[in-house]
């Protein structure tokens, strides 16, 4: 296949996919026929099928791996980083990164949160195994925080992990799912608030 003809090739599976996920967060994954992904971007019936044998199933596996493997790589890099910070920053980067990443994707949460009776067991346990990854490393972060002195030597790592990334994730499961758990338009002074009131816990708990 020349150079020209696979980048139109790779054009075309990423427009099957966006206008796909796109679609299902709009309609649901059972109410978007095939026919219709095609021809919103205008391409024959049989387009979809020659990229993605498997069908509908088969694009919505690949936008739960692709999504979660991108998102894997970012939180890997944030974690590196955060090591080098104080507390403070080193909270904030932590937060600002996980929710840019959890609401990065609005459709394809949207899907997860709203259409889970569609995903399969390897799908969904994609987004738990991402979910559990993420409260591992910080738990562990936080355990190494607490063992260098700069919170309780006392605190119970594992209950405040879940606490603080409660409070985090409250914000972006308002914005994915329309119900105000959180009323807060500046989401980063919500942010700044929310680690100042946690390390006061941690410090003196």
């Amino acid at each position: 296949m020349s150079s020209k003809r696979s980048e139109q090739a790779a054009e075309t599976r990423e427009k099957l996919l966006e206008t796909a996920k796109s679609l299902f967060a709009e309609k649901g994954f059972h109410a978007t026929p095939v026919r219709l992904i095609n021809r919103t971007i205008h391409m024959g019936d049989g387009i979809l099928y020659h990229y993605f044998p498997g069908g509908k199933r088969e694009i919505l596996a690949v936008l739960i791996r692709e999504s979660f493997d991108r998102r894997r790589e970012a939180m890997g890099q944030t974690n590196l980083i955060v090591e080098h910070l104080d507390l403070r920053e080193a909270l904030l980067t932590f937060t600002r990164k996980l929710f840019e990443l959890f609401i990065a994707d609005l459709d394809l949460m949207k899907i997860l949160f709203k259409g889970n009776d569609v995903l399969e067991l390897d799908e969904s346990q994609r987004f738990s195994s991402w979910l559990e990854e993420q409260f591992s490393i910080f738990t562990h972060f936080l355990d190494r925080r607490r063992l260098n002195g700069e919170i309780n030597t006392n605190l119970d790592v594992t209950l405040a992990t879940r606490q603080f990334l409660a409070m985090v994730m409250q914000i972006g499961l308002s914005r994915i799912t329309g119900i105000q758990i959180v009323n807060e338009p500046d989401v980063d002074l919500y942010f700044e608030r929310v680690v100042d009131f946690t390390i006061g816990l941690w410090k003196n708990s």
